[in-house]
């Protein structure tokens, strides 16, 4: 089993902690900055995260509060101040809400007084793809060497190491799998019926730029979605759904290949629907390869990418 150990270095004003992942850089960006993904691993063991707010784009703000295992909230927040995707993003880390008794902590081992401002940091997280695998590259500033050092006695690596097993436990698929997760602003019911109406699912499947072309759609358990995917540059792609499971307004499982059986091209298709209130789903969209090579290939050809605008084109479609 692949096990990485954080490297943790002191440098001018700057905590550098480096750490490897055994998942290619595509899967390692969209756990990091996804506001769903991001739920599941942020914080040491034992913290929860009941709020994430993540707008990712240049400007956009984030907050996420941890809360601890005794019930204490750690709330975090800043902006986004540079992204360039899967390379790196920039974040100013700012504590305004952190409880008093940790603000004086750290201070204490600094061995600074004064106004918490001078806690703020900034962040940049580096992406490099080493093989099939990911370095992830954390380079913290603080306002000084004082209080870089008290960070850094304070439980920095620990922390961030914690943070990092879950995030492979937790929120990276296994080897020959995709994860494709989004919150669709409807209810459960209306996004169940647009997946099973043969008369719109065209309307909006597919990623942004292809047109989807329904032949025969049979949806029910065995039947079959014939249909084609015509690309922006003009090359049609033949497409062959086989239902295997349907749970009514919950749960869909098929089979997705060409159609062409000497190609051996197809994969499972998991998708669940949850719902998270009335008017709210979430849908999980779990794809299984037969190998690690398949699934990396895919991922080299923006299967995340495409399937979240294909998820995206679904929003706008119901919002119509």
């Amino acid at each position: 089993m692949f096990k990485s150990d954080p490297i943790v270095t002191l440098e001018e004003k700057i905590v550098r902690i480096e750490r490897l992942f055994d998942a290619p850089i595509q899967l390692v960006w969209e756990v990091w900055t996804n506001p769903i993904h991001i739920g599941k691993w942020w914080g040491p063991k034992g913290f929860t995260n009941p709020t994430v707010e993540f707008d990712f784009k240049v400007g956009g703000s984030y907050r996420i509060i941890m809360r601890s295992p005794d019930g204490v909230d750690y709330p975090v927040k800043g902006q986004f101040l540079e992204i360039t995707p899967f390379q790196s993003f920039v974040i100013s880390d700012l504590v305004d809400e952190h409880p008093d008794e940790w603000v004086k902590e750290v201070q204490k081992m600094a061995g600074i007084t004064g106004d918490r401002e001078i806690l703020n940091s900034k962040l940049r997280v580096l992406f490099e793809e080493v093989g099939e695998k990911t370095k992830v590259v954390l380079i913290t500033e603080f306002a000084n060497n004082q209080i870089r050092d008290g960070f850094a006695n304070s439980g920095m690596k620990e922390g961030w190491s914690q943070s990092f097993e879950k995030l492979e436990e937790n929120a990276l698929p296994k080897s020959n799998q995709i994860f494709i997760e989004k919150k669709l602003n409807h209810p459960q019911q209306i996004v169940f019926k647009a997946f099973s109406d043969p008369l719109t699912i065209s309307n909006w499947w597919g990623p942004t730029g292809f047109k989807t072309t329904t032949k025969t759609m049979d949806f029910k358990v065995g039947g079959r979605w014939v249909f084609t995917m015509d690309g922006p540059d003009g090359t049609i792609w033949p497409n062959t759904i086989e239902y295997k499971e349907i749970r009514e307004y919950e749960y869909i499982e098929y089979q997705h290949g060409s159609g062409d059986k000497n190609k051996n091209d197809d994969f499972l298709v998991t998708i669940n629907l949850l719902a998270l209130d009335k008017n709210q789903t979430l849908v999980k969209m779990q794809m299984t390869f037969f190998d690690t090579n398949v699934r990396n290939a895919k991922l080299r050809i923006g299967a995340i990418e495409g399937g979240k605008q294909t998820l995206s084109r679904l929003s706008q479609y119901l919002e119509k």
